[in-house]
C-alpha cells in the first residue's frame, strides 16, 4: 500500500509543525524512517498469532520458545519488506524530482509522505510501479530462501520465508486493486490521466473505486465480527474505514489542486487584518480585543509591523489571571505560534496544505522583511474551492 502523504517543502512549512509521533530509526538517502506507537501493538498481535497458531501447525514438536523466536522473525522480516516496499516508492520518486521527507510505519502499513504530487502521468506511473516490483523481488528471494532451506533440511527457517513469500505475494495482489490509493488505483489514475490529460478525472474514477472497496472491507469486516472472528474482523474494519478516508482525501486534494493552480495566497488573503501591539500586556488585548471583536485569534506586530505570532484564546487559559498585567502578548504569541507564517509569495495549494498540517486555522502572510501584510485562513481556502467546484456544476 501506498497512501502517500503530501505535504508543501520544508522551506514552505513553517516549523515544520507536522513532525510525527513515533520512534525515529534513521535516515537513508535523505529519508527519515519512523515506526509509529501503533506499530507496536498489531507486531505483538503478529507475533502471537504467529507463534500459537500457525507455525505449531505447520511444525510439531518444538518448544515455545522456538515458536516466539519464529514468529519474532517473521514479524520483523515483513514491516521490512514493507519498508522496502515504500522504499521503492520513494527512491522513484526523489529520482523524478519530488523530495519524500520520511516513511512511517503503521499498523495498518507504510506510509511514504511525498512533498507534492507527480506533475505528469508518466512519473505518477513510474513511482506507483516501483512498490510492487520491490515486492515481487521479495517474494521470489523468500521463496529461493525457503527452497534453500528445505535442502538443508531446517524447516524452521523454511516455514518462515515459505509466509514471508506468501504474505508478500498478497501484498501485491492487494495493492494491484485499482482503486485509490493503493497502487493500482494509482497506476490506473496514470493511464486515465495520460489518455484523457485529466488528472482531477482520473482521481476522481480512481477515488471511487477506493471507496467502493473500502465499503467491501467494511462489510467483510461486519460480517467477519458477527461471525464470532473479532481480531480479524476489527483488521479489516479497520483498513477499510481508512482506505475511504485515503480515497475521499485524495480526490479533495486533487480537487484543491486543480482551482488553486496559479492562485497566490496574495490573492485570497485579508489584507490590514486587525492586530494586537506586542507590547500591550494581556489584560488589555483580552478588554480590547477578544471582547470587543469577538475573534478568537489574533496577528501579534511589533511597531514596525514585524509579525510575532498570532495570539489564540486558548493560550490565555495557561496563563494566571493576576500574570496577564505582567505579560505581553508578544512574548505568548512567539512562544506558541511564532513560526506559523508564510511568505506573500506561497501558492495558495501550499498554505492550504500547511493549514491542514499544523492542524491550524490562519496564518500570517508576511513580506520579505516579515512584515504582516495579511492573513490567510483555512475558511478562505475552502470557500473559494467551494464556490468554484459550484459554478462547474
Amino acid at each position: 500500500m501506498n497512501p502517500e502523504n503530501p505535504r508543501s517543502p520544508d522551506q514552505e512549512d513553517p516549523g515544520n509543525p507536522s513532525q510525527p509521533p513515533g520512534v525515529f530509526l534513521g535516515t537513508f538517502q535523505k529519508i527519515e524512517f519512523y515506526l509509529d506507537f501503533s506499530w507496536f501493538f498489531i507486531a505483538a498481535l503478529v507475533i502471537y498469532s504467529l507463534s500459537t497458531f500457525l507455525f505449531p501447525q505447520e511444525i510439531k514438536g518444538l518448544e515455545p520458545a522456538a515458536y516466539i523466536i519464529m514468529g519474532t522473525v517473521s514479524t520483523i522480516l515483513f514491516f521490512l519488506s514493507i519498508l522496502l516496499h515504500e522504499l521503492g516508492h520513494s527512491l522513484v520518486s526523489q529520482r523524478c524530482g519530488i523530495p519524500v521527507p520520511r516513511i512511517t510505519l503503521l499498523f495498518i502499513g507504510g506510509i511514504a509522505e511525498i512533498s507534492r504530487e507527480p506533475e505528469d502521468p508518466k512519473t505518477e506511473l513510474k513511482i506507483a510501479v516501483a512498490g510492487p516490483a520491490v515486492s515481487l523481488i521479495l517474494v521470489v528471494l523468500y521463496y529461493l530462501i525457503a527452497r534453500g532451506c528445505s535442502l538443508l533440511s531446517f524447516p524452521e527457517g523454511q516455514a518462515v520465508f515459505n509466509w514471508l513469500s506468501q504474505v508478500n505475494l498478497l501484498l501485491v495482489i492487494f495493492n494491484a486493486i485499482p482503486g485509490y490509493p493503493l497502487d493500482g488505483g494509482r497506476v490506473l489514475r496514470a493511464l486515465l490521466w495520460m489518455r484523457n490529460g485529466k488528472f482531477r478525472r482520473a482521481t476522481f474514477v480512481t477515488s471511487r473505486i477506493g471507496v467502493f472497496f473500502s465499503w467491501l472491507l467494511i462489510g467483510l469486516g461486519i460480517m467477519v465480527v458477527l461471525g464470532g472472528e473479532w481480531g480479524q474482523g476489527l483488521i479489516f474494519l479497520i483498513i477499510g474505514i481508512f482506505l475511504k478516508s485515503a480515497a475521499e482525501n485524495g480526490y479533495a486534494q486533487a480537487l484543491s489542486k486543480e482551482i488553486l493552480d496559479g492562485v497566490g495566497v496574495i490573492d485570497l488573503m485579508t489584507r490590514a487584518p486587525i492586530c494586537i501591539p506586542a507590547h500591550l500586556p494581556l489584560n488589555f488585548a483580552v478588554d480590547d480585543y477578544f471582547l470587543t471583536h469577538h475573534h478568537v485569534a489574533y496577528p501579534v506586530t511589533e511597531e514596525d509591523g514585524r509579525f510575532r505570532g498570532l495570539l489564540r484564546l486558548e493560550f490565555l487559559k495557561n496563563i494566571p489571571r493576576e500574570k496577564w498585567p505582567y505579560t505581553n502578548v508578544g512574548d505568548v504569541a512567539e512562544a506558541n505560534d511564532g513560526q506559523l507564517c508564510i511568505p506573500a509569495a506561497t501558492s495558495a495549494s501550499n498554505a492550504l496544505r500547511i493549514l491542514l498540517a499544523a492542524g491550524q486555522g490562519r496564518l500570517g502572510v508576511v513580506d520579505d522583511a516579515q512584515k504582516l501584510i495579511g492573513i490567510i485562513t483555512r475558511h478562505d481556502l475552502l470557500h473559494f474551492i467551494r464556490i468554484h467546484t459550484e459554478l462547474e456544476e
